[in-house]
């Protein structure tokens, strides 16, 4: 996050847009190529040595051919995406990511087969840390876009170079006579996959296409930076919590129907503490944040950034409804509130964009998520009824510490810019403090139930009773 802000002050909102346009068009050739193998390998009951050793020919192969396509048609292409020559050269040379990432689709799927989670997570840190720091260093030397599309291609090589360490011996470079029973397996399972995961990339390319393709490179730049930079936190916080630790939780209780919908209940009133203040503060901090930490050539993307910043508001229900279809088997559930964000979507781009710019699409994006998300909640009514009404009355005392937070920092925004000079870090950060601390106040008068569950779990989670005892209230004290 820190580099990206750098980088973003370093940078005009074209360069990004640039990039940002031809990582579309890349990022769908990559669904191409990797053609569901990484999810084959990973799941294959037959010869594992034979199906790596499939999943790389075919891979590559196609890695290899699309690539060569891409480079040959980079300026169709990039009149496709509403761009040029300049756009156009950006494919070309960032095209080479294709072929680099296709090593890195094996090796990934065999680490990930033998539950080896550390290894995958020390390929990708160093790789997004040579990607922003060399992208950071040749930004300073005056690269421009260049430094952006060279740090990608570095930060990639890395990636491979780390996975193919981690995974040894390389059996997917062994020989193997063709078995059609092997490949044709891996194939059956990888089509499907495909399919799925192409839809899904169209869902969330969609609208960065159609500002692209109405607006230009710079208004891609500034579309960009605004969802990525509002929606990280909650995205990261949202992922990891409901699609790594959930999804098994609720497997496992997905009989006991009170249960599980006592712990779905539970997970979202947990991840709406969390989401709200930051959601409502990046949204009434923007014209003070955007500013100070980014640069005043980032200045036109805060009504998209604050649009932005109130979609998080719809995460916590949303993506929390996923891992239930999944434990119930009804994973059908999920593609349904697809189809239905798509059906509200598209006709809002075509709607809004015109009109308003990036603050339409921006808007198109957030209606479209709202829609679906009370369709989910309707869809999870079916399977635990009686959820519907919870849920929205469980979620109006964080709406209610939102806004008089929200209410708080806007009566004292101007008081602390005058004690703070002007708009500036002290003033951000002044700002920020006051809107923690009303946040944190009222949650503690209205949920005060809530936030010592909290501290409970987290205390047992990290076994910090095991070191310090009276960190536990007494009466857990006693149970053990």
């Amino acid at each position: 996050m820190i580099f990206t802000i750098i980088l973003a002050r370093l940078l005009t909102p074209e360069d990004f847009g640039l990039v940002g346009m031809s990582m579309i068009l890349l990022g769908f050739a990559n669904l191409i190529t990797e053609f569901g193998m990484s999810a084959a390998v990973v799941q294959t009951s037959e010869d594992v040595n034979k199906a790596a050793h499939y999943a790389f020919v075919i891979n590559m192969a196609a890695s290899v051919l699309i690539n060569i396509l891409v480079v040959i048609f980079a300026l169709p292409f990039a009149h496709v995406f509403g761009g040029g020559e300049e756009l156009a050269q950006v494919i070309r040379y960032r095209s080479i990511y294709i072929t680099i990432s296709g090593l890195s689709v094996v090796p990934g799927a065999l680490l990930q087969r033998e539950l080896r989670f550390k290894q995958l997570g020390l390929s990708q840190i160093p790789a997004e840390l040579t990607s922003t720091g060399g992208a950071i260093i040749l930004a300073l030397m005056g690269f421009g876009v260049w430094s952006l599309v060279i740090g990608g291609i570095l930060g990639e090589i890395i990636r491979a170079v780390l996975l193919w360490s981690y995974e040894r011996p390389w059996i997917w470079l062994r020989p193997q006579k063709w078995d059609w029973q092997v490949a044709g397996s891996i194939l059956k399972f990888g089509i499907p996959t495909f399919a799925s995961s192409g839809t899904r990339y169209f869902q969330d390319q969609v609208d960065t296409w159609f500002v692209g393709r109405r607006l230009g490179a710079t208004a891609v730049g500034l579309y960009g930076k605004a969802f990525s930079l509002t929606t990280t936190i909650v995205s990261l916080l949202t992922g990891s919590l409901f699609v790594s630790v959930l999804f098994p939780s609720y497997a496992k209780i997905k009989e006991d129907k009170p249960r599980l919908t006592r712990a779905y209940l539970k997970s979202t009133t947990m991840v709406f503490l969390i989401v709200v203040p930051i959601s409502i503060g990046l949204a009434i901090t923007a014209p003070l944040l955007v500013p100070v930490l980014l640069g005043k050539q980032w200045l036109a993307m805060i009504p998209a950034w604050q649009m932005f910043s109130l979609f998080g508001l719809t995460r916590p229900i949303s993506v929390n409804s996923s891992p239930v279809f999944l434990a119930v088997g009804q994973p059908q559930r999920n593609l349904s509130a697809s189809a239905v964000l798509l059906v509200v979507l598209l006709p809002l781009l075509f709607i809004f964009v015109d009109r308003y710019d990036i603050v339409g699409a921006a808007a198109a994006v957030s209606i479209s998520h709202l829609v679906a998300m009370l369709f989910n909640v309707f869809q999870v009514n079916q399977i635990l009824p009686g959820t519907a009404r919870r849920t929205l009355l469980q979620s109006i005392p964080f709406l209610v510490s939102g806004g008089l937070m929200a209410l708080g920092v806007l009566l004292l925004q101007d008081p602390i810019l005058a004690l703070a000079g002007g708009p500036n870090v002290w003033a951000l950060i002044m700002v920020i403090a006051a809107g923690a601390i009303i946040y944190i106040a009222i949650t503690l008068l209205l949920q005060w139930k809530l936030v010592i569950e909290i501290y409970e779990l987290i205390i047992v989670s990290l076994r910090l009773d095991e070191r310090w005892p009276r960190l536990l209230p007494p009466r857990l004290r006693v149970t053990k």
